[in-house]
């Protein structure tokens, strides 16, 4: 046993492989953090120009009041000028069916 121990001991075959494969493993994990940091930067970059794209999403929106036999449906409006700017125009009906007012 102990002879097996010795001979073990000063084998040296498969040192320089050993060695070789530590400093391809170094490399590809510095490989590996260089591109996962690209990929942070990008995918970081694309959420930010979506972000931006939803926030210059045009809120406008309107419907016109309708009126009947007896009824009638307020129409409404809204106009988006601009950042923390939200105006709000409304139409209503009379509710004789007569005409419209509309406050400006």
């Amino acid at each position: 046993m102990g002879r097996l121990v010795l001979r073990l001991w000063r084998d040296d075959q498969g040192a320089l492989i050993a060695t070789e494969w530590v400093f391809v493993a170094t490399i590809l994990v510095i490989g590996l953090i260089v591109g996962l940091k690209a990929v942070q930067s990008a995918v970081l970059n694309e959420l930010e120009e979506v972000a931006g794209a939803i926030g210059a999403v045009s809120q406008s929106y309107s419907f016109g009041g309708t009126s009947g036999c007896c009824a009638f449906t307020n129409g409404s409006s809204f106009q988006d000028n601009g950042p923390n700017t939200y105006p709000v125009t409304t139409c209503t009906e009379g509710q004789d069916g007569g005409g419209s007012r509309c406050s400006d």
